[in-house]
Protein backbone atom coordinates (compact mmCIF):
# COMPACT_ATOMS: atom_id res chain seq x y z
CA UNK A 1 0.00 0.00 0.00
CA UNK A 2 2.65 2.42 0.89
CA UNK A 3 4.38 2.00 -2.43
CA UNK A 4 1.36 2.06 -4.73
CA UNK A 5 0.60 5.72 -2.41
CA UNK A 6 3.57 6.98 -3.09
CA UNK A 7 3.57 6.95 -6.58
CA UNK A 8 1.13 9.51 -6.50
CA UNK A 9 3.69 12.38 -5.61
CA UNK A 10 6.20 13.65 -7.24
CA UNK A 11 8.18 13.67 -4.17
CA UNK A 12 10.92 11.60 -2.98
CA UNK A 13 9.76 9.11 0.01
CA UNK A 14 11.55 7.45 2.69
CA UNK A 15 10.88 5.44 5.61
CA UNK A 16 13.83 4.54 7.70
CA UNK A 17 14.41 1.94 10.68
CA UNK A 18 15.18 3.43 14.23
CA UNK A 19 16.94 0.41 15.25
CA UNK A 20 19.01 -0.52 12.13
CA UNK A 21 19.16 3.37 10.66
CA UNK A 22 18.28 1.44 6.94
CA UNK A 23 16.50 3.31 4.65
CA UNK A 24 14.16 2.48 2.08
CA UNK A 25 12.83 4.35 -1.00
CA UNK A 26 9.03 4.09 -0.60
CA UNK A 27 8.00 3.42 -4.07
CA UNK A 28 9.89 0.35 -3.74
CA UNK A 29 8.06 -3.00 -2.41
CA UNK A 30 11.67 -4.66 -1.76
CA UNK A 31 13.14 -1.96 -0.74
CA UNK A 32 10.04 -1.67 1.69
CA UNK A 33 10.75 -5.10 2.80
CA UNK A 34 14.66 -5.26 2.78
CA UNK A 35 14.32 -2.69 5.95
CA UNK A 36 13.53 -5.53 8.10
CA UNK A 37 11.00 -3.76 10.52
CA UNK A 38 8.78 -6.08 12.26
CA UNK A 39 5.42 -5.57 13.91
CA UNK A 40 6.42 -3.08 16.59
CA UNK A 41 9.36 -1.41 14.77
CA UNK A 42 9.51 2.41 15.31
CA UNK A 43 10.26 3.94 11.66
CA UNK A 44 10.42 7.29 10.49
CA UNK A 45 8.88 9.23 7.07
CA UNK A 46 11.24 11.54 5.82
CA UNK A 47 9.82 12.90 2.16
CA UNK A 48 11.29 16.20 0.13
CA UNK A 49 9.63 17.88 -2.91
CA UNK A 50 7.03 20.22 -3.42
CA UNK A 51 4.39 17.17 -2.42
CA UNK A 52 6.00 16.21 0.12
CA UNK A 53 3.72 17.74 3.26
CA UNK A 54 0.80 15.91 1.17
CA UNK A 55 2.55 13.07 0.77
CA UNK A 56 3.84 12.60 4.35
CA UNK A 57 -0.29 13.20 5.37
CA UNK A 58 -1.00 10.22 3.00
CA UNK A 59 1.35 7.80 4.67
CA UNK A 60 0.62 8.55 7.87
CA UNK A 61 -2.77 7.57 7.38
CA UNK A 62 -1.68 4.28 6.08
CA UNK A 63 0.09 3.68 9.27
CA UNK A 64 -2.62 5.22 11.55
CA UNK A 65 -5.15 3.55 10.13
CA UNK A 66 -3.13 0.44 10.21
CA UNK A 67 -3.30 -0.24 6.83
CA UNK A 68 -7.03 -0.89 7.34
CA UNK A 69 -6.05 -4.48 8.60
CA UNK A 70 -9.43 -4.56 10.83
CA UNK A 71 -11.24 -4.31 7.77
CA UNK A 72 -9.29 -7.01 5.40
CA UNK A 73 -9.95 -9.27 8.70
CA UNK A 74 -13.50 -9.25 8.15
Amino acid sequence: MIAQRCKEFASEVRLRNGSTGMTADCRSVLDILSLGAANGTTVYLEATGDDATEAVKVITALFEARFNEDEESL
